[in-house]
């Protein structure tokens, strides 16, 4: 017959950290889902109009974002109305130019898309 033996107390398993890591990587991404970035700071005081009505834009990537008002920082600046393209300030001459720019931007990366 077989003797059993007690080997002092029993040990607890270790913590599984294994999951952690894929619970970890769910937030993440998760987070980069739901996160929208800003493409530009605005760098100018606006005064936004009261909506009546909302409509939802189905293709927001081909939305132009143009702001005009006085800067917010008024040391270099001045008090004068500014336009804002992206980041930078313009002057009325350089918004057609932006805005064709922009226009062959978005059809280059279109036709990209679609492997042509």
């Amino acid at each position: 017959m077989g003797r059993f033996k007690k080997e002092g107390k029993k040990k607890l398993p270790e913590f599984a950290s294994s999951s952690m890591a894929d619970i970890v990587f769910m937030f993440l991404f998760f987070f980069m889902v739901i996160t929208t970035m800003r493409e530009s700071d605005v760098i100018v005081k606006q005064n936004l109009p009261s909506a009546t009505a909302i409509q939802k834009l189905i293709k927001k990537d081909l939305v132009v974002n143009i702001h005009i008002g006085p800067p917010i920082s008024y040391q270099k600046l001045g008090t004068e109305p500014r336009i804002q393209l992206d980041d930078q300030f313009a002057e009325t001459r350089d918004v057609v130019r932006f805005i064709e720019a922009e226009k062959v931007k978005r059809v280059k990366t279109q036709e990209r898309l679609r492997g042509h």
